[in-house]
């Protein structure tokens, strides 16, 4: 009867330390997950701010605005002043166009 018993208490022992080992792995892999996360939003984060600054820095007075539109996109939103110039607002800069659909201006990205 002490055999059975002691039997009994050495595998609820040894089944309860293979979970908490497990359950140990188990919280290690999510720390790693949560750690790579935030490493791949970083990345993801810099990617995105090293190609806008690219495009930014290939603006050139005098573009007509079809050919901004195909390197950095339609804007969020578009401004027109009474003279008939134009201000574009993106995401994290503007950019300013004559009456005759040239660029003026812009201004520099706004880090995030």
């Amino acid at each position: 009867m002490i055999i059975k018993k002691l039997a009994i208490l050495f595998l609820a022992c040894s089944c309860n330390y293979t979970l908490l080992a497990k359950n140990s792995n188990i919280n290690e892999l999510e720390k790693r997950v949560t750690y790579l996360e935030k490493q791949v939003a970083d990345l993801k984060k810099n990617s995105i701010n090293n190609t806008l600054k690219t495009k930014w820095e290939n603006l050139r007075i005098g573009e007509n605005k079809i050919n901004i539109i195909n390197e950095l996109g339609n804007p969020d939103r578009i401004g027109k002043y009474p003279n008939g110039d134009e201000i574009w607002g993106f995401k994290n800069f503007t950019l300013k166009f004559d009456k005759n659909g040239k660029l003026q201006n812009w201004s520099e990205p706004f880090s995030k």
